[in-house]
């Protein structure tokens, strides 16, 4: 038993309320749960009840046992004084008020359906990765798309706040923003720290000044993150050993240089070697400016032309510096769709709430909606238990019910397991 399913039977009144009384046998009448409190002080605020002939108007506190009224102090706490109920699992000891008169409590242990306290216990202590996954096919399929729509909206909300802390220590600055963001997931998870590093290494009102070259910018690129250090009988690696000479010195960045070291190579398919994804990041940014295309984006199909680029000819038979290959393939879709995802998407729902437009915000939801949906371990987990996401925004939906509701055994907040867990029609 745990707080948190108290809160869930009181606010749902899970309960038999039929000759409903408080410990000292005053009738009790529940006119209104109130709202539940997320801040500190009473779980409940703004309940309304009715104690025989008489209605309150105030908050509702909750514990398993009723002692934990003192172990918590709210005798001392005026944040407590207007409570005008105390509902408790098990009544183990009288509570009062400062002025000396019994707080009315409302003790449930005996009044909840035990197939309910079951359903719940089974729920919550199951080693299953999904906890309803017995159970989730007879929830309604309206429920269940509900509740990933609700899923995806708190991710997107969630991405866009880091967007906006970033944006915010850039002091305001959405181009630089981007390039960061832009830059960092560039990583693709394996390489993401050192590309990180790089984007702040190596400002984009730096790179903006050379985009119109597309070898003085792989220089930059490049020569920053550490790759030239010294001169190469490769004539390409020669060029660009020259032109980051001269800008590393003109822009003073050479302290700030990464060290080749710190690049994973090991495990890693050719495509996704961080050499070639620094050509290709080069060619993306002298090709498109990609916040100004992010905000002229009608459709997916648009954002998706964004990653349409040439890497420069030493890119299309080499995946590392100095070591040529038999063929290079291009830019892959499920690299581009990671991108809109995980950079543009949450860019764009920033941006949004920022300018108070939530036109923005909308054109961003639809974006996932009109991709494909993700394929990885999680998705494949919810088709094992026949739930498939239809687009991108669903998938991240599943994404999101996974790792901050089913690992975290949160089945009270998520709609799929509170339908679980209504109990049946009397």
């Amino acid at each position: 038993m745990t707080e948190s399913f108290l809160h869930y039977l009181w606010q749902f009144q899970y309960f038999d309320k039929k000759n409903l009384a408080t410990t000292t046998g005053e009738t009790l009448t529940v006119l209104a749960t109130g709202f539940l409190n997320t801040d500190a002080g009473p779980d409940f605020l703004q309940a309304k009840i009715k104690i025989d002939a008489i209605e309150w108007v105030g908050s509702v506190e909750i514990h398993l046992q009723a002692s934990g009224w003192y172990a918590h102090r709210h005798h001392e706490d005026a944040a407590y004084e207007n409570v005008i109920l105390h509902v408790v699992w098990d009544n183990t000891k009288p509570v009062f008020r400062k002025d000396g008169t019994p707080l009315p409590t409302l003790e449930l242990k005996n009044l909840v359906d035990p197939g309910l306290i079951t359903t719940y216990r089974k729920l919550t202590a199951t080693s299953a990765a999904i906890p309803c996954k017995q159970q989730v096919d007879t929830v309604a399929a309206l429920t269940k798309l509900s509740m990933i729509e609700r899923a995806a909206m708190i991710r997107l909300e969630q991405k866009a706040k880091a967007v906006t802390e970033l944006f915010n220590a850039n002091q305001g600055d959405w181009e630089e923003t981007t390039w960061q963001l832009l830059v960092t997931n560039f990583g693709f998870k394996t390489n993401n720290d050192p590309f990180a590093q790089l984007a702040r290494a190596l400002p984009y009102r730096l790179v903006r000044k050379h985009r119109h070259s597309l070898l003085q910018t792989e220089a930059l690129l490049f020569g920053q993150a550490g790759f030239l250090i010294a001169k190469s009988k490769d004539t390409y690696v020669t060029q660009l050993y020259n032109e980051y000479d001269f800008l590393c010195k003109k822009y003073s960045l050479e302290e700030k240089q990464l060290h080749a070291a710190q690049w994973k190579f090991l495990r890693l398919r050719p495509a996704n070697f961080p050499t070639l994804r620094l050509a290709q990041l080069a060619a993306l940014v002298t090709t498109h400016h990609v916040f100004t295309s992010l905000l002229e984006a009608e459709n997916a199909i648009e954002l998706n032309r964004l990653f349409t680029f040439e890497t420069s000819a030493y890119w299309k038979t080499h995946f590392r510096l100095g070591k040529k290959a038999l063929r290079v393939s291009g830019f892959g879709e499920q690299s581009k769709q990671s991108l809109i995802i995980n950079v543009l998407v949450p860019v764009l729902v920033a941006y949004g709430k920022f300018t108070d437009n939530w036109h923005w915000v909308d054109r961003a939801a639809r974006f996932l909606q009109e991709l494909p949906p993700e394929k990885n371990s999680i998705t494949r987990l919810w088709q094992q238990n026949g739930i498939n996401g239809k687009s991108a925004f669903e998938s991240q939906g599943l994404l999101e019910l996974y790792k901050n509701f089913c690992t975290r055994k949160a089945c009270l907040n998520c709609a799929i397991g509170s339908a679980i867990l209504k109990p049946s029609p009397v």
